[in-house]
């Protein structure tokens, strides 16, 4: 197989499975590892996984399971699909040991970092992550006024060697832009497009095989050192009826979007009211299935009230618990999530048998085909920091009737 990715969550997963896909790659996403029938035909395949949100003892156990799996594969290029903002800590969501655990379990000894995203709005430059912010300004990583304060893996250190030394992964070598690394582990620095197609030539040039640890960047890298492949078309898929829109997220940028969606019929829904999944949780069921069956977009959406004390990963499965049984009231066509770890629950809830490319809303969000039994979904995962103020109106006109675009 050319090309396997391994995400710590959904929405990157999402994200990647795109890029590979307008790069002209036969590319499908899983939750877990395939069976072999499934792979039939593809050039690239990936599996999203909730290390985001996982302990150290889960992620270890998970690298160890999927390194099992995919041994059978002999990956030659294995990427390892993380948040273009790199944020992680040494207890929760490790994206090193995700890495180093994949590396082990398949024997695979050269380890690469591609340390920014330009394409969006992600530069790494001296080793120091830099994201562009809602505001349009470009803050170090440190500094960002949603990654700074993140509510599970703030974002402390902006010197990527310092912050993966802190993660357990020592020793990086940082590759200056457009340059060539001598030994691994190491980190290439990207401020623009060109930095990040030299990394690929510079890593598919040495011959290995490779683990590379990385945003969607990596995959640009990849498909840089392989020019000349065909674009095809992505057939849309339009929801013919209803959507249904479900913010997990309570970053700045996502309220504010919620807030911009105007005409759009919207509930708050406090934390402790979902997790106690009483009467509060059913008025909300309720009230979307009202809207949806009289052919009526609507937006659900948690508040910040009292989630100083709630373990996130609980308050997402119990958030997928509701939205899984409002799909399964049956009025709604399609579905928009905001949230990375809401995003992961929900989508392990729905198990779909696998997710395509269906098209793009913005930078970093494509249209999903959620393949559900014998019917495909409309579907768009969004993480907290993505998107532009006007995001879900244009979610909701996307998703109804998506073009059909290049891939």
């Amino acid at each position: 197989m050319s090309y396997v990715f391994v995400a710590d969550d959904f929405t990157g997963a999402s994200d990647t499975l795109a890029t590979l896909s307008r790069g002209g790659l036969a590319v499908r996403l899983f939750r877990d590892l395939p069976p072999p029938e499934a792979l039939a035909g593809l050039d690239a395949w990936g599996i999203a996984t909730p290390a985001r949100s996982l302990d150290r003892e889960g992620i270890a156990a998970l690298a160890a399971r999927l390194g099992a799996g995919l041994a059978d594969h002999a990956p030659a290029f294995l990427h390892v699909k993380v948040c273009s903002t790199f944020d992680s800590s040494p207890r929760i969501g490790n994206i090193a040991l995700l890495a180093q655990g994949l590396a082990d379990a398949l024997r695979i000894r050269d380890l690469a970092l591609i340390g920014g995203q330009p394409s969006l709005g992600r530069h790494c430059i001296f080793g120091t992550l830099f994201a562009r912010g809602q505001d349009g300004r470009t803050h170090r990583i440190d500094r960002h006024p949603v990654m700074s304060v993140h509510p599970v893996t703030p974002m402390e250190e902006a010197d990527l060697l310092r912050h993966f030394a802190a993660l357990g992964l020592h020793g990086l070598e940082l590759v200056p832009r457009g340059g060539r690394g001598r030994g691994f582990p190491r980190l290439y620095d990207a401020l623009v497009p060109e930095d990040v197609a030299a990394a690929g030539r510079d890593l598919l040039g040495a011959g290995r095989r490779l683990l590379v640890m990385g945003a969607s960047s990596v995959a640009e890298a990849w498909l840089a050192a392989h020019p000349g492949r065909v674009q095809q078309s992505v057939p849309g898929l339009p929801a013919r009826g209803p959507v249904l829109v479900f913010a997990g997220s309570r970053s700045s940028l996502t309220t504010a979007q919620i807030a911009g969606a105007d005409g759009v019929a919207r509930l708050p829904l406090p934390p402790a009211h979902v997790l106690a999944d009483g009467p509060e949780a059913e008025r909300a069921r309720a009230w979307a299935r009202e809207r949806l069956t009289r052919g009526q977009d609507c937006i659900l959406y948690l508040t910040a009230d009292g989630t100083g004390g709630i373990e996130p990963a609980r308050l997402a499965k119990a958030s997928a618990g509701l939205v899984a049984r409002i799909l399964g009231d049956g009025p709604a066509a399609g579905l928009v999530v905001a949230g990375g770890d809401t995003s992961s629950a929900i989508v392990t809830a729905l198990a779909p048998d696998w997710l395509d490319h269906a098209g793009d809303i913005c930078a970093g969000v494509p249209i999903l085909a959620a393949r559900l039994g014998a019917r495909s979904m409309p579907l768009a995962l969004k993480g907290g920091q993505m998107g532009e103020a006007d995001f879900f109106a244009r979610a909701l006109a996307r998703l109804k009737a998506p073009e059909v675009s290049p891939a």
